[in-house]
C-alpha cells in the first residue's frame, strides 16, 4: 500500500512549495512510508498525465500540488490534507484507516475519558 506524492520541483509559487515542504515533513515525522513524484521531470510524464487525468481538480479545472494518492486512488490535495491534520483525520484521509475504524477509536476514547472522571470524581468526594 503505497503513498505517493505527486509535487513539481520547478514551481515559482511559494504556496505551492510550501505545501510540497510541509506534506513531506508530515509524512516522514509521522514515519508513513511514502514515494516523492517531481512531474516536471521528463522521465515522469506517464506520472504527469496520471496526476492530470485522475487528481483533485480546483474549480477552475486546473490540478493544484501537491497531491496524495494511495496507489492509484486520489486521496486530495494540500488544502485537504490540512484539513484532515486539523481534524485529527490524517489516518482517514491516507485511508490508512477505514470510516468504522476511526469510529471504534473514538469510542474507545470516550470509554477511557468517562472512566479517568469516575476515578477523579470519587477521588475527590473521599478527599471531602
Amino acid at each position: 500500500m503505497v503513498l505517493r506524492v505527486y509535487f513539481i520541483s520547478t514551481t515559482g509559487r511559494r504556496d505551492i512549495r510550501y505545501g510540497q515542504i510541509h506534506v513531506f515533513s508530515v509524512l516522514s515525522s509521522w514515519k508513513y512510508d511514502y514515494e516523492a513524484i517531481d512531474i516536471a521531470a521528463p522521465e515522469n510524464e506517464h506520472d504527469r498525465n496520471f496526476v492530470i487525468d485522475t487528481g483533485k481538480k480546483s474549480e477552475d479545472g486546473k490540478v493544484i500540488l501537491p497531491q496524495i494518492f494511495k496507489e492509484e486512488k486520489c486521496c486530495g490535495d494540500y488544502i485537504d490534507f490540512l484539513n484532515a491534520i486539523e481534524h485529527e483525520k490524517l489516518q482517514l484521509f491516507l485511508k490508512q484507516i477505514t470510516i468504522e475504524d476511526l469510529d471504534l477509536i473514538i469510542s474507545n476514547k470516550m470509554d477511557n475519558t468517562k472512566g479517568i472522571l469516575k476515578i477523579i470524581i470519587s477521588l475527590c468526594i473521599s478527599l471531602t
